[in-house]
């Protein structure tokens, strides 16, 4: 019993030998998978358990692992502590902030990462057909080898979220500037009166009415506003002339008794005038600009009387001419006046905006100091000497200007426009000097008067 107990033990260990001896190849190809059979998996722990028929088999992937290539790739790929083989990936670029120039993979970066991994495997890449730069279809490159790249990590530049770029609108100026020109066609009427304080002479002695004084006229205007401080200057200068009118020369006796009457014809009489101011202004609601503003004036007209002809006198008068003659040719110059006006303007201005076309604006405007100086020049009487023969002179004037105009917008920065406008200056206070007598006498009145319609064009800016 002895001998045969040691024999079945002896027979038994050597069959354990010979499995062990048996099993030993099926652990190492739990280990290792066969470098002919195609690319390396990541290395998962296999049980220790006998292979068998059964056992599902790995597919097939191609005859690149076990050589050089193989084993180049393999050194690509990283290995955790699990033994678990994974791609070493390139790490994302370093943050500065969350959400922030976030650092993704391009596409370009994407497609070349697929391709290596493919290459490595053994598997066509079909991004290898595919043209990135245009995503049109080429063909493969002859060339083309089946060595995998070389990952790089992508640059943090190209691989940023981008965001888009909003454009940035230019700072507004402070200013705002407009400027234009005008037509004004105008009629007028300049009146004179004065005493000589002689007693057998009426009070008045004299008088000169210029009337319907036609005129035709271009300006040009201009002005600049500081918006954030409500502060603007703006300014006018026009030139123009006289083409039509007539001037009625009159004296009287004690009783103002009429004892000369003429008339003649006024034409080709050259005006000027400018205008400067200084204001401030604010916006008390949307569409409406109010402001008030200081300035000064300038009006100059030169108006020369043609011809002349007898009107009826008092009957009471003997003699004088034949009413109804001619005594000059309405050819010849017989009196040329030239009053000159320097005034003060306090103004209020305002614009009303109706819709985002049409706008109203206007001004009205006292004139609470004016100067006149005045030159007559009787050119038929020799008596009075030489040209300007009397010279009127006051520093009391006063007076009004307005004007008012609707405009319609053509485009945001042009517009068109047409309006009113009214002068009137009076000095109630002064001297008329008779330079060749050397004696002055107080003046009755002396009013100047210009109104009419215009028409505008302007750019702002």
């Amino acid at each position: 019993m002895t001998r045969i107990g040691i024999g079945l033990v002896a027979i038994g260990l050597a069959l354990l030998l010979i499995a062990a001896a048996a099993m030993a190849p099926s652990r190492a190809a739990g280990r290792m998978i066969s470098r002919d059979t195609g690319p390396e998996w990541p290395n998962v722990n296999v049980p220790d358990v006998a292979a068998s028929d059964d056992e599902p088999k790995w597919p097939d992937l191609g005859p690149n692992v076990g050589n050089a290539k193989g084993k180049a790739a393999s050194n690509a790929i990283g290995k955790d502590d699990t033994g678990v083989q994974w791609p070493n990936l390139p790490p994302v670029g370093k943050q500065e902030a969350p959400y922030v120039g976030l650092a993704l993979p391009s596409m370009s970066a994407q497609i070349g990462l697929d391709r290596d991994l493919n290459t490595l495997a053994g598997r066509p890449t079909p991004a290898d057909d595919l043209d990135i730069t245009n995503s049109t279809p080429r063909r493969k490159r002859a060339n083309a080898s089946a060595t995998p790249s070389v990952m790089t990590e992508p640059s943090l530049e190209a691989s940023a979220a981008q965001w888009p770029v909003v454009p940035q609108e230019k700072p507004r100026s402070p200013f705002e500037f407009e400027v234009g020109t005008r037509y004004w066609y105008s009629g007028g009427n300049v009146r004179f009166a004065f005493t000589n304080m002689n007693p057998f002479y009426g009070s008045p002695t004299s008088t000169l009415d210029w009337r319907g004084l036609e005129a035709h006229s271009g300006e040009i205007f201009a002005r600049l506003d500081h918006t954030s401080s409500g502060f603007f200057v703006k300014g006018v200068v026009g030139a123009g002339f006289i083409t039509g009118g007539r001037m009625d020369d009159r004296d009287y006796f004690l009783q103002q008794i009429l004892f000369s009457d003429t008339t003649s014809n006024v034409k080709g009489s050259p005006l000027n005038f400018a205008t400067i101011d200084v204001g401030w202004g604010m916006k008390p609601m949307p569409g409406m600009w109010i402001g008030g503003f200081i300035g000064y004036h300038y009006w100059r007209e030169k108006i020369t009387a043609y011809g002349l002809i007898c009107n009826d006198i008092d009957p009471r008068v003997i003699g004088g001419c034949t009413p109804g003659s001619t005594v000059v040719p309405f050819d010849a110059p017989v009196m040329v006046y030239e009053p000159t006006w320097h005034a003060l303007r306090l103004g209020f201005e305002s614009k009303v905006k109706i819709d985002d076309r049409w706008t109203v604006n206007g001004e009205i405007v006292g004139i609470p100091f004016a100067t006149l100086d005045n030159k007559d020049s009787h050119l038929l009487r020799t008596d009075l000497g030489a040209s300007p023969n009397i010279v009127t002179k006051s520093k009391a004037g006063f007076g009004v200007q307005a004007e008012v105009f609707v405009n319609y917008a053509i485009t945001p920065n042009i517009e068109i426009g047409g309006g009113l406008r009214y002068w009137q200056l009076v000095a109630q206070h002064g001297q008329t000097q008779f330079v060749a007598f050397g004696e002055s006498f107080p003046i009755d009145r002396f009013e100047q008067v210009r109104y009419g319609v215009l028409l505008q064009a302007k750019g702002k800016f």
